[in-house]
């Protein structure tokens, strides 16, 4: 549930854990703005129960965020979610499906589930302050997770991955714009340089380079595989646990790296006997298995955008 927690709440602003004593009901926070707890922020309030969380227990979780709330010690969350992998019991299922029953619930029966659990040895009263809040929460924002439910989140798989050895699936094919990119400049410069020195001539630019009956289809592939690459990236970087695309990487450079390093007959023989040696590296694990020889070869200029193996040196 952790791994889930920290990849669901990647896309705020900031993160904080507070489960333990004072935690004021809070459990994993996402702010979504710098604000932090003066601006929106959603409450993740992930329970490792052996059976379906209860009626008490939901009212007395809620119940702690009504009464901190109330006493000015943070502002109401945006969105609030029970995170349990037994699920919830039928009569919570009902009220999230209800809200404003919800809402009723919790100021009809205060004094029976929530007063005395808040503060040890403490009977808090459902004062007006804590009305109110009650009041301007949105319980149509409250819902909750089990174990099915958190399968089927895309933020989960990463997590199925690591632990369960779940497979992500084939990457989506990469799409190449007409038009060159910013992103591919570094390596789109340093072939037009080796293609000119080839040729002993110099390409104006990426059009002159592309109209060259020699080397423009070389080009247009290069292209092709960098964008396999990219698309490669984008997916596992989703779907994976954050080390595996590092791994994978990792894994290719060292396959290659001796033959970049080799003496060649100029720069481009380089660029060719390394985009072979590429093709020829089967990196570990699941990335290994999905990746083909384009999305490796793309990899190839994806360093030499870094740096990590230029092709013009």
């Amino acid at each position: 549930m952790n791994d889930w927690a920290k990849r669901r709440t990647r896309d705020y602003v900031d993160t904080q854990r507070w489960a333990g004593s004072g935690d004021m009901g809070r459990d994993v926070v996402g702010y979504a703005t710098r604000r932090r707890h003066e601006g929106e922020w959603d409450n993740f309030q992930c329970k490792q129960l052996s059976s379906r969380l209860s009626e008490k227990d939901a009212f007395i979780e809620l119940g702690k965020i009504f009464m901190h709330a109330a006493a000015g010690h943070c502002r109401l969350p945006r969105a609030y979610t029970f995170v349990a992998p037994k699920g919830v019991v039928r009569n919570v299922q009902n009220y999230v499906a209800h809200p404003e029953r919800f809402r009723q619930a919790f100021l009809d029966r205060w004094a029976e589930f929530v007063a005395s659990e808040l503060v040890e040895n403490q009977v808090v009263a459902l004062t007006p302050e804590i009305r109110d809040a009650i009041g301007q929460f949105a319980f149509d924002s409250i819902y909750w997770l089990d174990a099915v439910g958190l399968a089927e989140d895309e933020h989960a798989v990463p997590a199925l991955v690591k632990w369960f050895a779940y497979d992500p699936g084939a990457a989506p094919a990469g799409v190449t714009p007409d038009l060159p990119q910013d992103e591919e400049a570094p390596y789109i410069a340093q072939l037009i340089g080796l293609y000119g020195e080839r040729c002993n001539t110099t390409f104006a630019d990426f059009d002159a380079a592309l109209a060259n009956p020699d080397w423009g289809e070389h080009l247009k592939d290069q292209r092709t595989r960098y964008f396999e690459a990219a698309a490669f990236d984008r997916y596992y970087r989703d779907s994976t646990p954050s080390d595996y695309l590092s791994t994978f990487k990792d894994d290719l450079y060292h396959g290659v790296v001796d033959t970049h390093r080799d003496q060649h007959v100029d720069g481009l023989t380089r660029v060719l006997k390394v985009l072979a040696q590429a093709s020829q590296v089967s990196p570990a694990g699941i990335l290994g298995y999905y990746a083909k020889v384009p999305v490796k070869q793309g990899t190839c200029h994806q360093f030499a955008n870094e740096g990590r193996l230029p092709w013009r040196k």
